[in-house]
């Protein structure tokens, strides 16, 4: 989908000093999953909060292609009634510096998208191969890692079972902003507590297919700054755990808790307060939204 000559002009025309209003908020807490989550809904599955003005709710999908199918039939509807979007995800868009040119030979995270949209197989059903996928980029290295940690019973040959020293590779273990953020996990860390980097293997793929179909409408913040009607950015729900906790319902699962809530928070803000905090961070490691801005998120709570 390609913006029409009208809509690329009029978002240019917000583009030029002037903050561009979000109407749609839609949060994601995704899920690495290898068979679809219960019929009932369930913690460790998928679920997308959507927030327009005093309206939300939030939508449980038992696989990852049935929350990429209801991410685009719903950017697809708030496209249509001329709606600005601003889509978050709870796992890292990119990697540390320097990790997409040993893994493409270009530092530039839309080449690990794609590198990783055309590796990764990932079906109908949650079956996928991000495991194999790890081990064949370790393979690469002659040092043991980068990615580490697998399920008893696996037995991949380059995938450790504990973590190795992050010793001999041309990036860093962590980015920037892991370094920021307190208990943010490693982007290599595949299985066990607080793990995010199976999620960030089955994500990527899926962000590049939204950003494909869509076109021109997408823009990823922070790599780019040009407007958009759609904005998808890295969120961690953890920035706000506290609040998050205090407001969960009765019964409520905290996945779904989450994102809710985190849909309220950055939907409350001014839009220009948005604006910064979408641009803020580094254009090759991504950053995450918000972070350093809890008190701002939480005070629109109420």
């Amino acid at each position: 989908m390609q913006f029409s000559g009208t809509d690329l002009a009029l978002y240019c025309w917000f583009g030029k000093g002037v903050t561009m209003v979000i109407d749609t908020f839609i949060m994601v807490d995704w899920s690495a999953r290898s068979a679809p989550s219960p019929l009932k809904r369930s913690k460790d599955a998928i679920f997308i909060a959507e927030r327009t003005g005093r309206d939300g709710h939030v939508t449980y999908c038992r696989t990852r292609d049935a929350a990429t199918a209801h991410l685009i039939t719903r950017f697809e509807a708030a496209l249509a009634e001329g709606r600005r979007i601003l889509a978050g995800f709870d796992f890292p868009f990119g990697y540390p510096a320097g990790f997409a040119a040993a893994l493409t030979g270009r530092d530039d995270p839309f080449a690990v998208w794609a590198w990783m949209a055309q590796t990764v197989a990932d079906d109908a059903r949650n079956a996928n191969n991000r495991l194999d996928v790890a081990d064949q980029i370790n393979a690469r290295f002659d040092a043991p890692g980068p990615f580490w940690s697998h399920p008893t019973g696996k037995t991949p040959v380059h995938v450790p079972f504990r973590k190795p020293p992050h010793r001999g590779f041309p990036f860093a273990e962590r980015r920037q902003v892991e370094m920021v953020a307190k208990g943010a996990s490693t982007c290599f860390q595949l299985f066990g507590n607080g793990a995010v980097a199976s999620q960030t293997l089955l994500g990527l793929p899926r962000l590049h297919a939204l950003k494909q179909h869509f076109g021109d409408a997408v823009a990823v913040r922070p790599f780019e700054d040009r407007p958009a009607p759609i904005l998808l950015a890295e969120v961690y729900p953890s920035i706000l755990s506290a609040a998050i906790k205090a407001r969960q319902r009765p019964g409520e699962i905290p996945d779904a808790a989450q994102v809710r809530v985190l849909a309220q928070a950055f939907a409350a803000l001014p839009p220009d307060r948005l604006d910064t905090m979408l641009r803020a961070g580094d254009r090759v490691e991504g950053w995450i939204a918000g972070l350093g801005h809890a008190d701002e998120l939480i005070d629109g709570l109420g």
